[in-house]
């Protein structure tokens, strides 16, 4: 038969193991509550698709370049065909850029203005990223058609963003260029703020 000293360490054991698990409970409860899932999230916290046509034929940029307001260009970091990805995090201005080959839209529309062209304009995402916090999936598509005799970029963004309270809210915005006014270098939409 047992006694009494043999199992005295059994009681505090046990006590351990409760305070563990509430403190394993406690800490999931809290970062899956609110925003604080996307506080602690590790990934990414900026994705996004791209997708064009030009006249009705899919397009692909000649190059994708990520602009950071303090740490310069670097080339946007892909994650598919169309997908792309920023480490992001940071307060600021995020500036996501396709340029485009003039040789190539003329390609594909057999127009010989665009063959004149002596440069590659840039269209430009500006992404304000308003808490560090966020973790945003962005939708962006652009299509250039010909409107009365002038080439026309219509550009539409939508993307997500949590709120304090953890909700997804989606946001819509939508631009149209002429093909001059980014020749220009004014062919920026700005969006999340």
């Amino acid at each position: 038969m047992r006694n009494k000293r043999d199992l005295r360490w059994v009681a505090p054991l046990i006590g351990i193991a409760v305070l563990m698990i509430c403190i394993i409970i406690s800490s999931v409860l809290f970062i899956n509550k609110g925003s604080n899932k996307y506080r602690f999230y590790s990934g990414d916290r900026i994705t996004g698709t791209f997708t064009m046509t030009v006249a009705g034929d899919e397009y692909d940029p000649v190059e994708e370049i990520l602009e950071y307001e303090n740490t310069g260009t670097q080339r946007l970091k892909t994650t598919s065909i169309d997908g792309f990805s920023i480490k992001g995090g940071k307060y600021g201005s995020y500036k996501i850029s396709f340029m485009l080959d003039n040789k190539e839209l003329y390609r594909l529309t057999g127009d010989a203005f665009f063959e004149k062209q002596t440069s590659n304009p840039i269209l430009t995402f500006q992404y304000i990223n308003t808490n560090w916090w966020h973790v945003t999936n962005m939708t962006l598509t652009a299509e250039m058609i010909e409107e009365n005799d002038e080439w026309v970029v219509n550009v539409e963004v939508v993307y997500s963003e949590p709120l304090k309270s953890g909700d997804i809210v989606d946001y819509y915005a939508e631009k149209s260029f002429t093909y001059a006014e980014i020749m220009q270098g004014f062919g920026i939409i700005q969006f999340g703020v």
